[in-house]
């Protein structure tokens, strides 16, 4: 029969992940400091695309995707309206559209 005699190789693996800083876990790079803290890039440059031309559905039809009061970023010009969900744009970040023609540029 097979004795332990320690910690098996997983677990020293996971115990060594956990205290290496986590540039050198290969999850970002420290690109400055602040007041001694580290500022790490976690993406690269343009890691997050924005969304641009979006496809729009009639607000009839968003109910099926969407919640009466789900969160959006409106925009009404007088004439046209435009939602864009908060939880669509946590993956983007930028919406470039165009309403008639005005640009629009929604963040989040």
């Amino acid at each position: 029969m097979r004795t332990r005699r320690g910690p098996g190789p997983i677990t020293i693996l996971v115990l060594l992940l956990a205290v290496l800083p986590v540039s050198a876990q290969g999850r970002g790079t420290v690109e400055a400091t602040i007041e001694g803290d580290p500022l790490i890039r976690l993406l690269p440059k343009d890691g997050i695309p924005a969304i641009d031309d979006p496809e729009m559905i009639p607000a009839a039809e968003a109910g099926s995707i969407m919640k009466d009061d789900e969160p959006v970023i409106g925009i009404f010009d007088g004439t046209n309206a435009r939602a864009y969900p908060t939880w669509y744009l946590d993956g983007h970040e930028i919406v470039n559209d165009r309403i008639g023609q005005l640009p629009v540029a929604a963040t989040w």
